[in-house]
């Protein structure tokens, strides 16, 4: 048995070792704790001192002085009895000081060990981008493919499929990105009980002080869910028009006419427009004066429909499509060319079409009579409600259509 010089040498270096174990920042749920080596805390705007005694702790504020039983392993530290009902836990959160002192280290073993940290770093990256590549290129062979288990969906709804794909890409990208990111913090010493518990605390913040972030994602829950517009549609929202490109719980992007990206956040998707087939509709009606100069307007204007389309690629979407010759009950003749353009994209039917039919027309002999040629703009034709019966032999007409029609393409998109 040592001597009792001895014991109270061991006992005081053991003191020792705990007080300086305890010294630096503590956080718990909402909670934080600095405790310095002149013995002083502040915990959330508090400030007084503290001193170990045994297995306690005692916090001392001007005029009240509470001790609690504290349990130190590694980077936890556990307080209970005082004022608490039930035990807290706090976790060690790492400083900038004791990181940098860290970083500098130049002996070889420390040298050793940052380039072995190092080397998993850029693992744990690799594996992310690897990951998240597999992960696209399944995702497109089950949703977007012909012969997926999804080919259903794809084949006769396939904005809603692409609107599935690019979510579950989304969801699983912030998944693996904050779980990669925890493994690199841990291997710069920061626990993962740290990092939860200041997740925790951003989510406690994000919950009080981020409404707009819930909002977002509570938007687009139910634009997905209801099902509102989805990946491909073309859409109006507040004077942005444009293809959605991807449609996420955060935010909306859409490619406008001028080839830009614009993000959208989901809250500012109060008011939104949806443009039939994916453009808008035009009607040019030119008139004629008889069914025989209707006929021959009908083959002159087919040219010039397909020269449009091949001079302004980006504004008419479609191949145009004449229809003739077409009579009303008045012994009235036209003919009807249907464009589908980019919407907002009007003045290629009324500062190109429009003065290149009466130009046409006219070399090639043709009179315009009263030099009518009417435009109108439509959405979607109306349809009659079919009977059930007549739905139900519809679809399994079609799903037999398709099924004897091989693939179309290689199952990517």
């Amino acid at each position: 048995m040592p001597p009792a010089s001895a014991q109270s040498l061991l006992g005081r270096q053991a003191v020792l070792i705990t007080e300086e174990s305890l010294v630096g920042n503590w956080v718990a749920p909402g909670m934080r704790v600095r405790l310095t080596e002149d013995f002083r805390f502040t915990l959330d705007g508090d400030a007084g001192t503290y001193q170990v005694q045994g297995d306690s702790l005692v916090l001392r504020l001007p005029g009240r002085e509470v001790a609690y039983q504290f349990k130190l392993e590694k980077d936890e530290l556990t307080l209970s009895g005082g004022d608490l009902a039930q035990p807290l836990k706090f976790v060690r959160q790492a400083s900038i000081s004791a990181f940098f002192r860290r970083l500098f280290e130049f002996s070889p073993e420390a040298l050793k060990f940052k380039v072995y940290r190092i080397l998993i770093i850029l693992g744990i990256v690799a594996l992310c981008r690897v990951a998240l590549t597999l992960l696209r290129g399944v995702s497109r062979m089950i949703i977007l493919s012909d012969r997926g288990p999804l080919r259903f969906v794809y084949r006769y709804r396939k904005n809603r499929a692409l609107t599935l794909h690019s979510l579950g890409l989304n969801i699983a990208k912030y998944v693996i990105y904050f779980t990669a990111f925890g493994f690199i913090l841990g291997e710069f010493g920061i626990p993962a009980t740290a990092y939860l518990a200041s997740l925790s605390v951003i989510g406690l913040a994000v919950g009080f002080g981020s409404q707009g972030l819930v909002q977002d994602t509570v938007t687009g829950f139910f634009v997905i869910f209801e099902a509102q517009f989805d990946v491909g549609d073309m859409v109006q929202i507040s004077d942005q028009v444009g293809i959605v490109e991807e449609l996420g719980l955060r935010m909306t992007k859409l490619r406008n006419y001028l080839g830009q990206t614009v993000f959208i956040p989901n809250r500012n998707l109060s008011v939104v427009g949806t443009f039939a087939a994916g453009a808008q509709h035009a009607l040019v009606d030119v008139a004629a004066p008889g069914p025989e100069a209707a006929q021959q307007e009908t083959r002159v204007l087919r040219v010039l429909g397909e020269e449009i389309k091949e001079q302004f690629k980006g504004a008419v979407l479609a191949e145009p499509e004449v229809i003739g010759p077409l009579s009303l009950r008045t012994g009235e003749h036209f003919v009807r060319m249907h464009l589908a353009i980019w919407p907002q994209q009007q003045w290629v039917v009324q500062e190109q079409l429009i003065p290149r039919i009466r130009a046409l027309l006219k070399q090639q002999g043709f009179e315009i009579p009263g030099d009518r040629i009417a435009v109108s703009y439509h959405g979607r034709e109306e349809r009659s409600v079919q009977s059930w019966e007549h739905a139900l032999k519809s679809f399994t007409s079609r799903i037999v259509r398709s099924s004897r029609q091989p693939p179309t393409g290689s199952g990517g998109a």
